[in-house]
């Protein structure tokens, strides 16, 4: 399996985690709003490429030093 194949992989199984969840929280209050519903279900497949990014941004903030640090 290659780096991608993974990655996409890992992707797909966090989304449809996370679209499970939210499908049994809505179910398990008897919220029935589509709107909301859309809107949970949107999230679920964005939430893991921004924590992906924010973790790629972070990484590599801390290799490299700021500008005019006075360590």
């Amino acid at each position: 399996m290659d780096f991608w194949t993974f990655v996409m992989a890992a992707y797909c199984l966090s989304a449809i985690m996370a679209i499970t969840l939210t499908y049994q929280e809505q179910k398990r209050r008897g919220q029935s709003s589509p709107v909301y519903s859309l809107i949970g279900y949107l999230l679920c497949t964005v939430w893991p490429v921004v924590a992906t990014v924010m973790v790629v941004f972070y990484k590599a903030g801390n290799s490299r030093p700021l500008v005019g640090r006075a360590d």
